[in-house]
């Protein structure tokens, strides 16, 4: 076969043909899987080269023997497919050294076959070939190259500067496909951890392939970092960096590295993780105390995630008070914080960590203080104790967490660090906050008013209240001072600690001071919490505190001490101490005061107060809009009672005329209870409204009796209708509550002293008091058994000494008739009629032996002949008379 037949071409003398059809030619003889036919084309490539430079026919028969530049290319072919040499340095070295001995032109004769041969070969020492193509220096050389075989080689020689990834001289004496497979597998992993996901690394590591690994111990490192980063247990890579960390304890990335290893091998690393922390605050130690935590320590993860807490915030910028930028200084969780606190929601923790993640979510922090005042005094109760602290303590509370012992226990030495570093930043925002250093400003400047940026609702506002809801124990004069320079506020932007030394000072009472000593200073602010938590959630405090009230010490001089010893004295459930509270206490009333939800209000064994019960309908009308009748009559009420501030009632005035109605009836019913005059209201409009006929009939005859010019009571029928009333859930809320009103107006009316009634019925000359059955009995007899022998020696001194005496006689009778009917609620009035009448009928004066006595106090007094309790409220007594039997509390 000629040379152009191998070539695939006519005849001709253009060599750039020749050269362009071996080219062609070239990729269909590959050297190493068919070295003949590549000799074959190499040949017959050069043979035309010959022909076409008109070379004589003996110098074709001289090329027809292997020539010098097809020598040069048997021995790159050799050397690649010798398994002995093709990885050995030294083997390329000498090959190089061979090329130095050709020519110029051979050598740029076999430029191109060496290029191809390196480039279509199978995997390389990058060491072996940077050798050749240095001696080419073929980087030189690519913009003389036409793209499309310059684009290869560059890419070429970019791979082969990367350093091969262990030393493949080791691998002379392996078989080639042993060879092959190994760098193959190697340079995979190599790739998939330089330019992909950790989890392809993993995924190709752990494929079950049968691979020889390389010899050379200098690798090994390598690929046990390697696999320790993508999360591949390699029982030589633990072995290898705890060798490493016994030599090097204090080398942070080999304790690192070894953290990960123990990770992967399910090995407890704590103390490891725990000093990465510790010394380099590495945000995958956290991550991961804090996944440990969640499984093994769930108590402590709530106060990991606290103590983990690094906000890149900086807490010292000082800004204007009126500069939205201000909330930049105020020491803040980080968003990843935020993200862990939902986290930890969703895990099933202990109550007191579970109350205390509630808590950092947005929820009321009372649950969790209840919990902690519920646990035994451990260390790790003293944790949540410094948690809480950190948050709602002054600056004495958070100084001594500067300076904690560190505990032995990994979590704990975690947890004191991390308070350590958020104490630091508290400390600072309480310094240098500018809306703190104005209020304090202000409230040491007499007469100096609050900045108008802290009164209005602006973030310097919210920083401000922030302090204020710090625990604090004011002492009385800077407490009435707060009360001056924050009198712009509204009372309900008064935080609860602030908001409860108010109300004592107003009661004349006052906390004690806190001392200096952290341990005393708790037990102290406990009890404030205490009182604190009896006012803002009363019946799910003391719900959660039953069992542990009792063993929560309080000390004398703190008014949560006397609360405490009522609450045990009671010996009662919540609820029924709640609803037995006297107003008349001044702690009970501040803890009364609270309690203005209709459902107390009515279930309360003592009437309560006007206020509470404005409140109650104020804050509570959603609960009696289903009864615009009844709203109207309570609002008249709380409009006409003397005993309620003017701007309150002016508040129940405006939403008495806020009511309107279709009806023509509407107006005039209206316009009736504004006038305390209200006309009554037909039987088919009650019926129509729900209102039953004959208590709306009570309600507004006992209104126009205790709301007239000089007021009265209701008689005892109407009182007692209006309690059954009152008791029955048949009847619509708001006109219970009105009904409550009315009854409280008729209890304060009534007389308050409590005179020793045994004396007083027999006292005759007292004709303002009260004399019962009995004693009017007695009595009537005494005076008539006196009156005949005293007529009959009367009328043996003189007529006019007897005539006297009879007067006498019968003026205390008179003055007992009196007196009885004042028992039954009657007056002078009917003493000339009762007198009157027995001209005419001589025995009428007999009712008052058998009339019964009004069984309630009247305007005359109590009931007489017997003492009255002093503990026993109207609605109690009305109660008893309806033979009403109360249900238990609970």
């Amino acid at each position: 076969m000629s040379c152009w037949e191998h070539l695939g071409i006519e005849p001709t003398d253009d060599q750039n043909a020749i050269r362009t059809a071996y080219r062609t030619r070239l990729p269909e003889v590959h050297p190493e899987r068919d070295p003949e036919g590549f000799q074959a084309l190499r040949g017959a490539y050069e043979d035309a080269l010959r022909h076409a430079r008109g070379e004589t026919n003996e110098a074709g028969e001289a090329a027809a023997l292997p020539s010098a530049s097809e020598q040069a290319v048997q021995q790159f072919v050799e050397l690649l497919q010798d398994a002995g040499r093709r990885f050995r340095p030294e083997a390329w070295q000498d090959y190089c050294r061979s090329l130095d001995q050709l020519p110029l032109d051979v050598l740029e004769s076999i430029d191109g076959s060496l290029r191809h041969l390196l480039l279509s070969n199978g995997p390389l020492s990058h060491r072996c070939a940077q050798l050749l193509t240095e001696r080419m220096a073929w980087a030189n050389r690519l913009m003389q190259l036409p793209f499309e075989e310059a684009e290869p080689l560059d890419q070429l020689l970019q791979r082969i500067a990367e350093p091969d990834p262990f030393d493949l001289a080791t691998l002379s004496d392996w078989p080639s496909v042993a060879q092959v497979e190994n760098l193959w597998y190697v340079r995979t992993l190599e790739h998939l951890f330089q330019n992909r996901p950790l989890q392809e690394f993993r995924g190709w590591s752990s494929l079950h392939l049968c691979l020889p690994m390389p010899a050379d111990p200098a690798y090994y490192p390598h690929l046990y970092r390697q696999c320790t980063l993508a999360g591949v247990a390699l029982s030589g890579a633990l072995e290898h960096y705890q060798a490493r960390h016994a030599e090097q304890p204090d080398d942070l990335d080999i304790l690192y590295l070894l953290a990960l290893q123990k990770q992967h091998h399910d090995q407890d690393a704590l103390d490891l993780w725990t000093r990465l922390w510790l010394e380099r605050e590495m945000p995958e130690a956290a991550a991961w105390l804090l996944a440990w935590s969640a499984y093994h320590a769930p108590e402590h993860l709530p106060l990991l995630i606290m103590a983990c807490d690094r906000s890149q915030q900086d807490v010292d910028r000082q800004y204007a008070l009126d500069d939205n930028r201000l909330g930049d200084g105020e020491p803040a969780q980080s968003p990843q914080t935020l993200a862990r606190w939902l986290r930890a929601a969703d895990t099933d923790l202990p109550a007191l960590a579970r109350t205390f993640v509630a808590w950092q979510l947005g929820d009321s922090e009372w649950p969790f203080l209840a919990e902690l005042f519920s646990a035994l005094d451990t260390p790790l109760t003293r944790l949540y104790r410094q948690a809480w602290l950190l948050q709602r303590g002054e600056a004495a509370d958070i100084e001594p967490l500067l300076n904690l012992t560190v505990d032995e226990h990994p979590l704990a030495a975690v947890v004191q660090q991390g308070f350590a570093y958020l104490a630091g930043q508290q400390l600072q925002w309480l310094r240098e906050s500018p809306a703190v250093q104005a209020l304090q400003h202000a409230l040491a400047t007499p007469g100096a008013a609050l900045p108008q940026a802290l009164g209005d609702n602006s973030v310097a506002r919210a920083q401000m209240l922030s302090w204020l809801r710090r625990l604090r124990h004011y002492a009385p004069d800077t407490l009435q001072r707060l009360q001056d320079v924050l009198a712009p506020l509204a009372d309900g932007l008064h935080p609860y600690c602030l908001k409860l030394q108010l109300r004592l000072l107003q009661a004349g009472q006052a906390l004690p001071p806190l001392p200096a000593e952290p341990e005393a200073r708790w037990q102290l602010q406990r009890q404030t919490l205490l009182l604190i938590g009896l006012l803002e959630q009363p019946l799910q405090w003391l719900g959660r505190l039953r069992e542990r009230v009792g063993r929560v010490p309080t000390s004398a001089e703190h008014p949560a001490h006397a609360l405490q010893t009522q609450w045990l004295a009671a010996d009662a459930a919540p609820q029924q101490w709640l609803f037995d509270l006297d107003e008349g206490d001044a702690l009970q009333g501040l803890l009364a005061a609270e309690l203005v939800s209709p459902s107390v209000l009515l279930g309360s064994r003592r009437l309560p107060s006007v206020a509470r019960i404005e409140a109650g309908a104020r804050h509570h009308g959603h609960e009696l809009a289903g009864d615009p009748l009844g709203q109207m009559i309570l609002d008249a009420l709380l409009y006409h009672d003397p005993d309620l501030p003017r701007a309150l009632r002016d508040q129940a005035l405006q939403r008495l005329h806020g009511f309107t109605g279709p009806s023509t009836w509407f107006d005039a019913f209206r316009e009736g209870l504004v006038k305390a005059r209200p006309e009554s209201l037909a039987q088919s409009i009650c019926k129509d409204n729900g209102l039953p006929f004959s208590t709306m009939q009570t309600i507004f005859e006992s209104m126009r009796t205790l709301y007239q010019t000089k007021p009265g009571v209701p008689t005892s029928g109407q009182l007692r209708s209006l309690q059954q009333a009152k008791d029955s859930t048949m009847t619509p809320i708001a006109v219970r509550l009105a009904i409550t009103l009315l009854l409280s107006r008729s209890e304060r009316l009534l007389p308050r002293h409590q005179p020793d009634s045994l004396r007083a019925q027999w006292q005759p000359w007292r004709l303002g008091g009260r004399l019962n059955r009995l004693n009017f009995t007695l009595q009537t007899i005494a005076l008539a058994a006196i009156a005949v022998p005293l007529a009959g020696l009367a009328s043996k001194a003189g007529n006019g000494l007897a005539l006297a005496t009879l007067l006498v006689i019968g003026l205390a009778l008179i003055g007992c008739q009196l007196r009885r009917l004042h028992d039954m609620s009657r007056g002078a009035g009917t003493l000339v009629m009762l007198l009157a009448g027995s001209f005419f009928m001589p025995y009428i004066a007999l009712l008052l032996f058998f009339w019964p006595g009004d069984p309630l106090p009247n305007r005359y007094g109590p009931p007489g002949g017997r003492r009255a309790d002093a503990g026993q409220g109207l609605q109690a007594r009305l109660r008893q008379l309806n033979g009403f039997r109360e249900p238990p509390a609970g």
